[in-house]
């Protein structure tokens, strides 16, 4: 009787359902405004200058997707979820697998997609109004609609139920501080989720805020978080790679500082020096997020600024010094009687090769924890680096797992960053035991495909 008399409570039973309604009136209005932030918000510029045309490309593919398997990702860490996911199916069913359409809702997901392609068909997801969603699920007449994490568009899913389409969540998480844990979200989200087939989520603590938290009713399994299989296999793929053979080749210790931002570089840039003064055999891999001439030409001056010297990672792999220089050195001992002298910062020019980078490492930090959220914190563990990082890592279920296992560790400020570093570079065996536990955290997710595989398999 208590939570009867509870206005909130009350409320929130009263607009289940209302909550979808009133989503559903002002979805249109709000597609119709985004082209207003678009001269003040690059990723909305990219966004709306790739969906031109969007609707008709996507009508126009039907014909080869009929009955496909549609896979929606928001970006660059849900599509490498997505990934073995597809992969999973087409494994299992051979011949008679469905075609496979990516969509993905960011210009970063697109692009990288772009890039690396794995599916019949990779394309922008519409903006989620309501007649556009019916029409492209009439036109796809998909066998199977799967989201992945938790970018679930409500008129997507609204016309694929209408349709008959069974909708699936595969490597769902759900963070424990989420708006959508909370009224009036709560009553939205809830009422959503209990028209999916099935949802598959990364962890038993994600399963229990669906469950217990949200309220849903729709079947809730843990089959882990598939990422880890493509993380996995970038791992295995990367032994012998160019980066990773001439990083090793240097000698010494690598700090990786991976993914980074202006305030990551900040936290970090200041006690470089007094980390070279106290561990002179340890060089820094610096890679920025967006390595773009400008960041890059602005991090160069930073380390300079700093008595840093600093070469680019590809004119270390070119053979060059910073002074773009073949490298030779003086020692006559050193191996193979002339062991380069190389710059103790390198800073990385190019993308995709941080997988490669974290093989060769000892230790990294990873960028995005003073933004939006922490980046990728997998592929480091999975190398056995110690990982740190900044304080967002409610975005990321496994940071919190690395931090449980002592594998993974919160910096907020220069002087919390040296000390951590400076403790696990001092004691060869801490180091040891938290690279150790932090791969063991990724291991763990081992066949996450195949039991999302299982989840699918009633619906293909």
């Amino acid at each position: 009787m208590a939570r009867d008399r509870d206005p909130r409570a009350v409320a929130e039973r009263l607009t289940v359902g209302a909550t979808l309604d009133i989503y559903r009136t002002l979805a249109p209005v709000a597609a119709r405004l985004a082209p207003l932030a678009a001269p003040f918000v690059p990723k909305v510029r990219a966004g709306q200058r790739g969906r031109r045309g969007l609707l008709d490309r996507l009508l126009a593919a039907a014909p080869r997707l009929q009955g496909c398997l549609w896979v929606h990702t928001a970006s660059v860490g849900e599509f490498l979820q997505g990934i073995p996911i597809a992969s999973a199916v087409r494994g299992a069913l051979g011949e008679a697998a469905p075609p496979v359409a990516f969509t993905h809702f960011s210009p970063s997901g697109y692009e990288f997609a772009q890039r690396h392609p794995c599916a019949d068909l990779h394309d922008y997801l519409p903006l989620d109004v309501p007649a556009d969603m019916r029409r492209l699920v009439a036109a796809w007449r998909p066998r199977l609609l799967v989201c992945v994490k938790f970018d679930v568009w409500p008129n997507l899913v609204l016309a694929a139920r209408a349709a008959g389409v069974p909708v699936l969540l595969l490597a769902g998480s759900l963070s424990p501080r989420s708006a959508r844990l909370r009224w009036p979200a709560r009553a939205l989200y809830r009422d959503l989720f209990d028209r999916f087939s099935h949802l598959g989520v990364c962890t038993e603590e994600d399963r229990a805020r669906f469950v217990a938290g949200l309220g849903v009713r729709a079947p809730v399994t843990v089959t882990g978080d598939t990422r880890a299989e493509q993380v996995i296999l970038r791992y295995e793929q990367s032994r012998g790679g160019r980066v990773n053979e001439r990083l090793r080749a240097l000698g010494g210790r690598l700090l990786v500082l991976g993914s980074t931002w202006p305030p990551d570089e900040r936290l970090w840039l200041p006690v470089l020096g007094e980390l070279r003064r106290q561990h002179p055999e340890l060089r820094v891999v610096l890679c920025p997020h967006e390595p773009t001439p400008p960041r890059l030409a602005a991090l160069e001056a930073q380390l300079a600024g700093r008595g840093l010297e600093v070469v680019r990672l590809s004119a270390l792999l070119d053979g060059a010094d910073a002074g773009g220089r073949t490298e030779t050195s003086a020692d006559p001992a050193a191996a193979g009687g002339d062991r380069p002298t190389v710059a103790p910062v390198i800073l990385v020019d190019s993308v995709g090769v941080l997988a490669e980078i974290y093989r060769a490492g000892h230790l990294a930090y990873v960028g995005g924890s003073f933004t939006t959220g922490v980046h990728n914190t997998l592929e480091p563990a999975i190398a056995s680096l110690p990982v740190l990082f900044g304080p967002r890592i409610h975005n990321a279920e496994e940071a919190g797992v690395l931090v449980a296992r002592q594998a993974g560790f919160v910096v907020k400020n220069p002087p919390a960053a040296l000390a951590c570093a400076l403790r696990l570079l001092g004691d060869a065996g801490s180091l040891r035991d938290a690279g150790a536990a932090a791969r063991e955290v990724v291991l763990a997710q081992r066949g996450a495909a195949a039991r999302s595989l299982a989840v699918m398999r009633p619906y293909l």
